[in-house]
């Protein structure tokens, strides 16, 4: 195991650079819907499952985090950071089979720029590498010492994975197939007897670890057991929602575009990949390869087909390429060093200064570059100040609505959460000044209202604010 102090080191790094300027960045569009359906669940006890939204789990537990630290841009993020932690703190621990490559691994689920950037970001992928991390080490371990206690984590976070984001079901499959096809590819034929053999402990485990994870499961996606149907939607829906999405070419990018991305953040693990790739060769012909090494190339291997068939291609799940990318990189990373030992730790150090710069710069400074392709389509201070704008105007007794046809009006309803206003898909007289898009400025200008200001909400995406003709 990795030494206590430096685990106490690595803890106060992840916690620091997680929580330091969290509220600084404004809430980005899905952030907002996220954060708003929180609030309202924490406020009106509303929530109802919808595939296009993800899990349920960020809802109820960032609800709980509002109930306890007030709902805020800090708060509303808190609960990525947290399984964030949790999977750098689980990394600690591979130390037993990565031996000095632990430090490899840790470093880049620290600093990598799209682990760390989305760790500050309000989705439920990182709560997914996290928790996969813990699964992983449980797994593992449980292969060692064969206590229970292992397998019972592995499920809570199992249910953690599948109540959070659809492609959880894409880690336990990738798990599930592997553990199956390495027992036959050990074992043959004799592996189906192995799997058919029951005894008391085995079937005391499988019925603990199924209640723990059908009883989040179920109590989630039913919102406390209020909509039946969400159990319907949680599956056959979720499934034929993101293959119709799939089949639309939603968020469609091309080949290639995960590799840019991977090409201009995540170089280190690329780098990594790539050099280790022939020591796992070497070591599967000479039949040296463990379990674990097993498992690592499948998974690599297995996320890089699933995210580059998907046509669903965003920023954020290039933290589904990055952690395999690390995981496997690492493992193999003391014996790469000790090809050449200091030409090849003067590349890692200036790779890994490098990398850090630009993690930093992205995280902490730039992170309103609409040019950073890392960055999907953050929103923009001006939609802050805009936000202020209407709340004051409110606080005076003017008559404002937002009227937007197409419901773009995000995070705006996030930043006046707590504002009474009408948000509007149709027009209605009747009021001083309308914010609407910039696309509706000439019907609402039609109506009788003048700009009096414009303001970008994303990047090449304006609203303005609009005043009636002759209001005071």
């Amino acid at each position: 195991m990795v030494n206590r102090r430096i685990i106490v080191l690595v803890l106060i790094i992840a916690i620091a650079s997680r929580l330091v300027f969290l509220d600084a960045r404004p809430m980005d569009h899905d952030e907002s819907v996220h954060a708003y359906l929180s609030y309202k669940l924490l406020k009106y006890n509303q929530y109802s499952y919808d595939p296009a939204f993800h899990g349920p789990l960020l809802y109820f537990t960032s609800a709980g985090i509002f109930g306890l630290l007030g709902d805020n841009e800090f708060s509303s993020r808190l609960i990525p950071v947290l399984f964030s932690i949790a999977g750098i703190l689980a990394a600690c621990y591979f130390e037993r089979w990565f031996g000095k490559g632990v430090y490899v691994f840790l470093f880049i689920m620290l600093f990598s720029p799209s682990i760390l950037y989305y760790s500050r970001y309000m989705r439920n992928d990182i709560i997914l590498i996290g928790s996969f991390i813990v699964v992983l080490y449980c797994y593992f371990r449980y292969l060692e010492k064969k206590r229970e206690i292992y397998v019972y984590l592995s499920a809570l976070f199992i249910g953690f994975m599948i109540t959070s984001k659809e492609n959880g079901y894409i880690y336990i499959s990738t798990m599930v197939s592997f553990i199956l096809l390495y027992g036959l590819y050990k074992e043959k034929t004799g592996y189906l007897s192995i799997l058919t053999t029951w005894n008391l402990k085995k079937v005391r485990m499988v019925i603990i670890s199924a209640l723990i994870i059908i009883s989040l499961f179920v109590s989630l996606y039913t919102a406390g057991f209020t909509d039946s149907d969400g159990l319907n939607r949680a599956t056959v829906g979720a499934f034929s929602h993101w293959f119709t999405m799939h089949e639309k070419k939603d968020h469609w990018k091309p080949i290639y575009y995960y590799a840019n991305i991977l090409l201009q953040y995540e170089f280190l693990p690329l780098a990594l990949t790539i050099t280790s790739a022939p020591v796992f060769i070497r070591r599967w012909r000479n039949g040296e390869a463990t379990k674990l090494e097993y498992f690592a190339a499948y998974w690599l291997v297995v996320s890089i087909i699933v995210y580059h068939v998907l046509a669903h291609k965003v920023p954020w799940l290039a933290v589904h390429l990055v952690a395999p990318m690390a995981f496997f990189g690492a493992m193999y990373s003391g014996e790469i060093f000790s090809w050449n030992r200091r030409a090849y730790r003067l590349a890692f150090v200036l790779i890994a200064l490098i990398t850090i710069a630009i993690s930093f710069n992205l995280t902490y400074i730039d992170y309103n570059n609409a040019d950073e392709d890392l960055i999907y389509i953050q929103v923009q201070p001006s939609a802050v100040e805009l936000s202020e704008i209407i709340a004051d105007k409110l606080e005076k007794g003017e008559k404002i609505a937002i009227y937007e046809p197409e419901n773009d009006y995000w995070p705006i309803p996030w930043y006046l959460r707590n504002q009474s206003i009408a948000f509007h898909t149709k027009w209605y007289e009747g009021k001083d000044f309308i914010v609407t898009s910039e696309e509706q400025k000439s019907f609402v200008e039609e109506k009788g209202y003048e700009v009096v200001g414009k303001y970008e909400i994303r990047p090449n995406y304006f609203m303005v604010l609009m005043k009636k003709l002759g209001a005071g």
